[in-house]
């Protein structure tokens, strides 16, 4: 089977990035978004959003289970999570506003062990782009630098969704 747009399956509510229209975190997605003429200005938004409004959940991370699935109602409420929750909800805000949106999972040299971030497609550039919320919402509650773009090379991926 051939899609048209290969791209589109990065657009669908799946498993772990669990969405639909009548969700407060897309209702806020489409808040956000308003009036943004591009592509790059919404994924923009939307990643300062979650980087600003979001915290590292240490507690619920040495209790997961390896059968965990984020929940974007959940997570979008209590305003926390862990990387997986983080990469869950930003492909969620994402894939609403049309903007293909990889969970990815794997390894980086910027977290110790298993990890989840995002790849995007910038539709002005024509290419996937590595961001990782959980790593830059950290670094901002630390009053350290960040920047959304990560090098590619850094990110080892073991799967996508």
């Amino acid at each position: 089977m051939e899609l048209e747009d290969d791209n589109r399956v990065y657009l669908a509510s799946v498993r772990n990035v669990n969405w639909n229209y009548d969700m407060k975190a897309i209702a806020k997605a489409n808040e956000l978004t308003k009036g943004l003429e591009s592509d790059s200005a919404r994924i923009k938004k939307i990643y300062e959003y979650i980087v600003s409004n979001f915290k590292y959940d240490y507690d619920k991370m040495s209790t997961v289970q390896s059968t965990y699935l984020p929940d974007i109602e959940n997570i979008y409420a209590s305003g926390k999570g862990i990387c997986y929750d983080f990469s869950s909800l930003f492909a969620a805000m994402l894939r609403s506003q049309g903007i293909p949106a990889k969970l990815v999972m794997g390894y980086t040299a910027n977290v110790s062990g298993y990890h989840a971030w995002n790849e995007v497609y910038d539709s002005e550039k024509g290419e996937w782009i590595v961001i990782d919320t959980t790593y830059d919402a950290e670094r901002k509650a630390a009053g350290r630098a960040y920047s959304m773009i990560k090098e590619t090379a850094h990110y080892s991926r073991v799967s996508e969704y």
